[in-house]
């Protein structure tokens, strides 16, 4: 079974958050303003309930893609082969085209897409405002590419790539890019697919390319003479990412519960979006797909003192989201769901206050101080790393175990170890301790050891208190003879970092560091071996 210990989505957000400063600065600097304090505020608020339910869902969508791969594939290909990553480029880009689409042209699904076209800003705050409900649908659509027989942590890659492309095209800063235009999705053509001019509406779909939009009839470039303007069709009037999630659903729930006809009642889901049965509509309702006019933005007033805390809650909350996310596969269901209630509240809260209501102040006198332990909890989150190697050696399992067990031989075999501090030059014993100084990627370290059991011929553990970061370390060689009169090795290292910038470090760069010297540690072991 293919398994992900986190969720690198994560890592674009730190970065997402610079380059919408960056972009800010920028356009400002030019004396542009094209951001609206509360609608970037909003933007950021829909993004993290993005991130709670990609946290709660992700790891269970993906799986099923998984199973798929692993039990119907008509096909197997190579995870290293650039044919394959080249192949499955156009492959997701083809599949998320089509969702996108009918996210926007059928009712069912446009719930689970709204949300990230009703800012009536386009900048790169937009890019993180997403629907919370996409991932619930949107997995559906890329089942057929596991059933081709891509390989999961290719799909997750082009997929990180897909989204990571998307994030620059939603910006007024960059104009039209020759060469690429009509081939690429460029902020030119994707201003297009934002705009709610009737011109515009419900056209350019592709994601990373727009080949797609050419040879389906949905290509439609930006014009000199027509600016864009943004939003939905029919206005929100709320900052609440709860009722924005929830306005297209909420409506189409109450039009089946009302409406008198039964073919109604089943058949809006399937219509046009927008489209509502005749004796639940208003005289002033329109189709999202007829597009409207510019209209004045809403932009309620509040208090400088609610704007500024309105800020900091959603820095919070971003902190928050990034660690909750790229841990949420690590995560037990209990703290999923506590987080989950923790971050919606204060999205709700910090809407609230941007529409200068004071009435949920108390519910942020409770919820802050839970956000701060939620935050706490999970920068010291403990996440064990296991890396196991095993080798086989021409010596006994006696011999094998015994040299391995000599810790004052370590240095020589292990490219990690520099000096080992120990009274005995033979095989340590339960009980015994020594001191060790390894060189790690970020400097060295210093090990208070402890051996916790030793059978000979079978198994020798010991356990370490990394002194300098505070991480602890398990290490365990167990041996075993083969028919052939050999003996097979295995080395079973375990550690537990104290802090989620010293998880992420070694997810991202040092594990893959460690397992390669693991690995060289027992072929300069087994050549000691074998020499004796």
């Amino acid at each position: 079974m293919v398994e992900f210990d986190y969720n690198f989505g994560a890592i674009g957000i730190p970065l997402f958050l610079i380059l919408m400063l960056a972009e800010y600065l920028a356009l400002k600097a030019k004396g542009k303003s094209l951001h609206t304090y509360s609608d970037s505020i909003t933007s950021g608020s829909m993004g993290a309930c993005l991130l709670i339910s990609e946290a709660l869902l992700k790891v269970y969508t993906f799986g099923v893609f998984i199973w798929i791969w692993e039990n119907f594939r008509l096909f197997d290909f190579s995870s290293t082969s650039i044919i394959t990553w080249v192949i499955f480029f156009f492959g997701v880009d083809f599949f998320y085209y089509w969702f996108h689409r009918i996210a926007h042209e059928r009712n069912i699904l446009w719930g689970a897409h709204e949300g990230h076209h009703q800012g009536e800003e386009f900048n790169y705050t937009t890019a993180i405002r997403q629907s919370a409900f996409q991932y619930g649908f949107s997995w559906i659509f890329y089942l057929p590419l596991a059933f081709m027989g891509c390989p999961p942590e290719v799909f997750l890659g082009q997929f990180l790539i897909l989204k990571g492309y998307q994030f620059w095209i939603h910006t007024q800063g960059i104009n039209r890019i020759p060469l690429l235009e009509g081939v690429f999705s460029t902020p030119s053509s994707h201003r297009v697919h934002h705009a709610k001019n009737p011109i515009y509406i419900d056209r350019n779909y592709g994601g990373t390319m727009v080949i797609w939009d050419r040879m389906f009839g949905t290509w439609q470039p930006e014009l000199a003479t027509e600016a864009c303007h943004y939003g939905t069709t029919n206005p929100t009037h709320t900052l609440s990412p709860v009722k924005l999630n929830l306005r297209h659903w909420a409506t189409m729930i109450n039009d089946s519960r009302h409406t008198q006809k039964w073919s109604d009642k089943i058949g809006l889901w399937f219509k046009p979006t927008g489209w509502r049965p005749q004796d639940c509509v208003g005289a002033d309702h329109h189709l999202q797909q007829e597009g409207t006019a510019d209209r004045e933005k809403y932009d309620p007033y509040t208090t400088t003192g609610k704007k500024i805390y309105a800020g900091i809650a959603s820095l919070l909350t971003f902190l928050a989201g990034t660690m909750f996310i790229f841990l949420s596969p690590q995560l037990e269901l209990w703290l999923k769901i506590s987080g989950a209630l923790i971050l919606v509240s204060g999205v709700i809260v910090t809407s609230s206050l941007l529409e200068n209501k004071s009435n949920l102040i108390p519910l942020e006198m409770i919820r802050l101080p839970a956000m701060l332990w939620f935050i706490a909890t999970l920068w010291s989150y403990p996440i064990t790393t296991t890396v196991v190697n095993t080798i086989v050696m021409n010596k006994s399992p006696q011999q094998t175990l015994a040299y391995a067990g000599n810790v004052s031989r370590w240095p020589e075999w292990h490219p990690h170890s520099e000096k080992v501090v120990t009274q005995q030059s033979s095989t340590l014993a339960a009980g015994d301790q020594f001191a060790e100084q390894v060189s790690t990627p970020i400097g060295q370290n210093e090990l208070s050891w402890t051996v916790e059991q030793y059978q000979p011929g079978m198994i020798w553990q010991a356990s370490a208190d990394n002194q300098t970061n505070g991480s602890i370390i398990n290490l365990t060689y167990t041996v075993a003879a083969t028919d052939n009169n050999e003996t097979q090795f295995e080395r079973r290292l375990e550690y537990t970092l104290p802090n989620f910038a010293l998880v992420a470090a070694n997810a991202m760069y040092f594990k893959e560091i460690i397992e390669e010297k693991s690995e060289r540690s027992l072929q300069r072991l087994q050549t000691a071996v074998n020499n004796l």
